[in-house]
């Protein structure tokens, strides 16, 4: 018995296109929010860089001649009665 193809194959390749159609327009929905939602990131991410250099950058421990205040800070050791040694 000779059973025809084309009307089991096509109704087939019509659903998995369908299927496919969907899933594509979601997957489009969801990078179009998403890359809105990096351009949001960007644009706080560049106020937030300004605003610490004007908050951060001026301040005196960042200067050349207190470098040592840094070296102070990050390398010394305790005592046994908990007092700083260098």
């Amino acid at each position: 018995m000779i059973v025809p193809v084309i009307p089991i194959i096509l109704p087939l390749v019509f659903l998995v296109g369908l299927v496919a159609g969907i899933y594509a327009v979601s997957l489009w929905s969801k990078l179009s929010r998403m890359e809105s939602k990096m351009d949001a990131l960007g644009i706080n991410c560049e106020h937030h860089q300004q605003a610490n250099e004007a908050r951060f950058l001026p301040r005196l421990e960042h200067e050349v001649e207190h470098q040592g205040l840094w070296e102070a800070l990050h390398h010394h050791e305790h005592d046994f009665q908990g007092r700083v040694r260098r």
